[in-house]
């Protein structure tokens, strides 16, 4: 799993750069009374497959924010049963909206939904988060495995 976040990881890279000079591009583009067609459509839809292709990296990298006070005072045992907890949940969460997206694609597909300016197809985006988000909660489960096996996951 961890050779598949760092090529989804790589992906959004490549999408951010992509951003950045559609953004640079369009704000030239303006100076000289030609704006880049589509260019805030593009960055919107880069930047939700931006937000999925990152999640899984940032999840196993412990790269997310989170609020130690409290945890800090429980003791291994709650740490643990804390984890699980928060695994299941998690996991549950993000498969609940991977399936909850990948049925929205379909039904953007069979409508024939597409964006304002560029018609690009919306549901190419929607697959991709639901693919994003199911692998997050792949990685989260497998995440919660070892857990349980291990120990605290700290």
């Amino acid at each position: 799993m961890n050779k598949v976040s760092i090529f989804m990881k790589k992906i959004a890279g490549i999408m951010l750069v992509t951003m950045m000079l559609v953004t640079c591009g369009d704000v030239v583009g303006n100076m000289f009374g030609h704006p880049l067609l589509g260019s805030e459509e593009i960055v919107s839809l880069l930047a939700a497959l931006l937000i999925a292709f990152t999640l899984p990296a940032a999840h196993q990298e412990r790269a997310h924010i989170g609020v130690d006070m409290l945890y800090l005072k429980f003791s291994p045992r709650a740490k643990k049963i804390n984890n699980i907890f928060l695994g299941v949940i998690t996991t549950l969460f993000f498969m609940l909206v991977s399936w909850e997206c990948f049925k929205y694609a379909i039904d953007l597909k069979r409508i024939g939904q597409v964006t304002a300016v560029l018609e690009l197809p919306l549901f190419y985006v929607l697959y991709s988060v639901a693919a994003g988000c199911g692998f997050l909660s792949l990685v989260v489960g497998s995440q919660l495995l070892k857990i349980i096996k291990e120990g605290s996951h700290e």
